[in-house]
């Protein structure tokens, strides 16, 4: 892996010693939803407020196709978060910026989750990550290679990494929280995010430095800007970046223990315990521990952020031609990104450990090398009256896998501790056409009319890792009671993709698409809109749209909208193939995740995907009585049928002998993706502004938003026949997945901004409470282990599957407040400098389920037996407080 950095990223990061980073300067918060006109100082040329302020709302280009609408006027609901906004403050991931301005984003910091640690997926309304549709300059995005497989948010799901797109490049960004199939096409189910990139005058240097209040976690971010003006009108804006993450770690000492132990009887070898404390204090009746268990180090794992190097540059430009007849645009970046995250720690007496290369265990390390390329290219002209848009837009993300500090134990001492094990890639070409018009039909204003047509062609691929990456090679366990047993073949914590899961797959779609609007009066507002599409490999589709908006009184209008949806399974869901380690209740298992296509995933009840189908209806009140207040109340309702999931992980003896039936040894679970479920989805969103004028050069903004949203699982497939008839009766979608779904994203989220501004000075306060999360503890407890593992814990209990005298324990995450302060200092027309915090409270989530040893018995929580006090699931993650310096210069 390629850790390095190009010549101009380390002249920036040369440049970044002389402080860290803040966007172009302007006011303190505002409204998610509203941004400020440029006559408040929308840039450090003007070091000091004007004196009056005249509000004006931003326009957005999502929603409709036809003339642009500010937020409040618009008949869907949408957020535009500015420039300012996603960069006032201590964030440097795009994708935490957005979730602490927009209530119904969530962006959950994933923790041992292979390359789920890499490219963290985000979600809109508590929907899946794939759900929503991310544009850039309004031309669909590509997403990432990586499809989810761990126990995570978005388990299942491939999503757009929105982190590959640097803050310093983005102008704003808009919000359609609605259902838009009808308009845009598959996957916006949930809604829409467009990405508008910043096509700005000037140039400047921005830089961020940043570290926890644990002293790790450091954060190195410079970027370099430089617009220049082209012929006419044109304009080329250049944005180079790079950042430099280093890894967090909240893990606790691993009590087990880690050697074989002696039987004080015969003398023999013991197999190690994994109970809590079986190193330390409790040690196995009968059994004499090694003495190296107490000089080892037991601080031996990592729970937090893995190491990442970011570094890229994004381009945009416009250019009129022809006496500006049309107008030519390009845009695009290339993002390279390496990252290191942990496994879990293997221990000197575990059979994955050869002990010749790893006499006191190992803790495998996952390496990916991340490249995302981007280029999109158009002409914008006027024909027979007609507004034309024609463009092309590809895209391409790549991750490469490297194991290092690990082994193969079936190749004993001669295994190597490094292996390359494969690589993900994906392609996307989208080409649009895009006509609008206008025409006098005999009503009141004339009918806006829009088609277009659109062609995409997507490609998805696995490469195979090296030989030794996934062989057997035949040497069987050595050492220890288990000596001569089967070892796990393949690199530890990943084994690589084999020549079997290697495959190269491609599709293509075509569609057609119309749009109607028409102002029926001064106050009444009317669009319908309409998609067919065509994939080659499952079908057809036909979506509809209808919205409308009345405005009832000066500044009060109601808004509505109903519309039906689809999302196409991705071809990673439907091809993706591998084996890896999973540990479910505690015990780790060599899963092979299969493509549906395969006969061992159809002997098991696995059937061709189909695409997800939605109905969605939102109604919304907007109230605006003057220029300096807006509020608006949305609900929605979202039904989906098909929703593609990956099952149940099936394990047990019928499952590995049914898998060795077939060839397949070294694995002990299947699963496979499948449209399991139904569900439906309602919420409200509330957003609110106030921008109070004190006296000259005082002011104060107030913004409020509030996000409540609940998911459903209304339909349920049945475990299939060939499963039950092999004895396995978990479900095709478990409890474990079902709170996953629908309690593992907060249900409520509020978000509370105070910003002040006085001359050359400004403060920004945050405050941001995530409701309460869920996440299945233990998935068969007794009551004495229920009794004693559950004091000052929130727990509820299911019944196990099939019935028994055990419980499921699925554990509460209390809701939390997260509260951030940034205070900037404009020095003059060209510097400004901040400081501040992130997490300023030092605020954690709540702890897992705590192991415990009760006179000599262990009880093993969720903890992972004491080792990680945090769960993944967290909104907000569990890096505790980070403080930051940010320095903003133009040249």
């Amino acid at each position: 892996m390629n850790t390095g950095y190009s010549p101009a990223v380390r002249l920036l990061r040369t440049l970044l010693l002389i402080g860290g980073s803040s966007a172009s300067v302007l006011v303190g918060p505002t409204l998610v939803g509203q941004t400020v006109a440029p006559s408040s100082p929308a840039s450090p040329a003007s070091a000091e407020p004007a004196a009056e302020v005249v509000e004006m709302e931003a326009f957005v280009s999502i929603g409709s196709r036809f003339a642009e609408r500010t937020a409040t006027e618009s008949m869907v609901p949408i957020d535009i978060v500015s420039a300012a906004e996603l960069t006032a403050g201590g964030y440097t991931e795009t994708s935490q910026m957005l979730q602490s301005l927009v209530p119904s984003f969530n962006f959950p910091r994933a923790t041992i989750g292979d390359g789920t640690d890499h490219i963290r997926p985000a979600t809109l309304r508590g929907l899946a990550p794939d759900q929503v549709l991310v544009l850039v300059n309004g031309k669909r995005r590509h997403t990432s290679s990586l499809v989810n497989v761990n126990g995570t948010i978005g388990r299942g799901s491939v999503s757009v990494d929105l982190n590959s797109i640097p803050s310093a490049a983005i102008g704003r960004i808009e919000v359609l929280r609605d259902g838009a199939a009808a308009q845009y096409g598959s996957d916006a189910i949930a809604g829409v995010i467009n990405i508008v990139l910043d096509r700005s005058l000037g140039s400047g240097f921005n830089g961020t430095y940043g570290v926890t209040s644990e002293g790790d976690g450091q954060v190195m971010e410079g970027s370099a800007y430089a617009g220049v003006p082209l012929a006419g009108d044109g304009i080329l804006r250049t944005t180079l970046f790079f950042r430099d993450r280093e890894q967090t770690n909240r893990s606790a000492a691993d009590t087990r223990m880690q050697y074989f132990g002696t039987n004080t009887t015969t003398g023999a070898s013991t197999a190690i315990s994994g109970n809590y404390l079986s190193g330390t204090t409790f040690p196995p009746a009968g059994t004499t521990l090694d003495p190296r268990e107490r000089t080892i180090d037991r601080l031996n794992h990592r729970q937090g952020d893995g190491d990442m190097k970011d570094q890229g540059i994004f381009l945009d430009a416009e250019l009129p031609v022809g006496d500006e007849a049309a107008t030519l645009y390009a845009f695009g970046g290339y993002t390279q990104r390496d990252g290191t995250a942990a496994g879990f720690f293997r221990r000197a007496g575990d059979d994955r450990t050869v002990r010749s290369i790893w006499p006191n265990g190992f803790l495998p390390l996952i390496n990916t090398d991340i490249v995302d390329f981007s280029l999109a290219g158009g002409v914008r002209t006027q024909v027979a009256d007609w507004d034309v848009d024609l463009s092309t837009n590809y895209g391409r993300n790549t991750l490469e896998y490297t194991i290092t500090n690990s082994n193969n134990v079936t190749l004993g001492a001669a295994s190597p501790t490094r292996f390359f094990a494969g690589k993900l890639g994906f392609d996307q070409s989208t080409s649009n056409l895009d006509l609008t018009n206008q025409f006098d039909v005999g009503l009141t204003n004339p009918l806006n009319v829009a088609f277009g047509a659109e062609y995409r062609w997507e490609e998805y691929r696995i490469g195979a890792g090296e030989p030794d990456s996934y062989r057997d090679g035949g040497v069987r366990v050595i050492g220890g009671p288990a000596a001569g047993a089967q070892g796990a073949p393949g690199a530890q914590v990943f084994p690589g993709f084999r020549p079997s899961d290697a495959t190269v797959q491609d599709r293509t779609s075509y569609a057609i698409y119309s749009e109607f609007a028409n102002q029926i009066n001064e106050r009444w507002d009317l669009s319908f809109a309409a998609r067919f599409e065509d994939f080659s490999d499952f079908g057809t589709t036909t979506d509809f749209k209808l919205v409308s908006r009345v405005q009832v009184s000066a500044p009060v209008a109601v808004r509505g909208a109903v519309s039906t949806g689809f999302r196409a399974p991705h071809l990673a869901q439907q091809f993706f193939s591998s084996t890896a380690t999973n540990f479910i209740g505690g015990v780790p298992f060599e899963n092979k995740t299969f493509p549906v296509t395969d006969p061992v995933a159809i002997a098991l009840g696995a059937s061709p995907l189909k695409p997800e189908e939605s109905t969605n209806y939102s109604l919304g009140v907007t109230f605006q009585p003057n220029e300096a207040f807006t509020a608006s109340v949305d609900y929605y309702n979202i039904a989906i049928e098909d929703r593609v999931i990956l099952s149940s992980n099936y394990t047990g003896t019928a499952v590995t002998n049914f898998l060795v039936s077939r060839g397949i040894t070294g694995v002990t679970g299947g699963r496979y993706f499948t449209n399991a479920v139904d569900t439906e989805t309602e919420g409200v969103d509330v957003s609110l502004r106030y921008v109070q004028q004190i006296a000259d050069n005082h002011r104060l903004t107030y913004t409020a938003g509030y996000n409540y949203n609940e998911t459903t699982v209304t339909r349920v497939s049945p475990t299939p026949a060939v499963l039950a008839a092999l004895g396995i009766t978990t479900p095709l979608f478990d409890l474990t997945e079902r709170v996953r779904l629908e309690s593992g994203q907060p249900k409520n989220t509020i978000n509370l901004t105070l910003g002040y501004e006085l001359r050359k000075f400004s403060a920004q306060l945050r405050a941001v409470r995530y409701g309460a999360v869920e996440s299945v503890a233990l998935p068969s407890a007794s009551l004495t282990q229920i009794n004693t593992l559950s004091p000052g814990f929130d727990i509820r209990l299911a019944p196990t599957v099939p019935a028994g005298t055990n419980q499921q324990v699925i554990q509460s995450f209390d809701r939390q407040w997260v509260t951030d302060l940034d205070l900037s200092y404009q020095y003059n027309e060209r510097i400004r400098v901040s400081v501040g915090a992130n997490n300023l409270f030092n605020v954690y989530p709540t702890k897992n389920l705590a192991s415990l040893a009760v006179a000599g018995a262990g009880f093993n929580g969720t903890d992972n037996v004491g080792i990680f006090p945090y769960n993944g699931i967290s909104p907000f993650g569990f890096n505790g407080a980070f403080f930051y310096t940010k320095l903003s210069m133009k040249f």
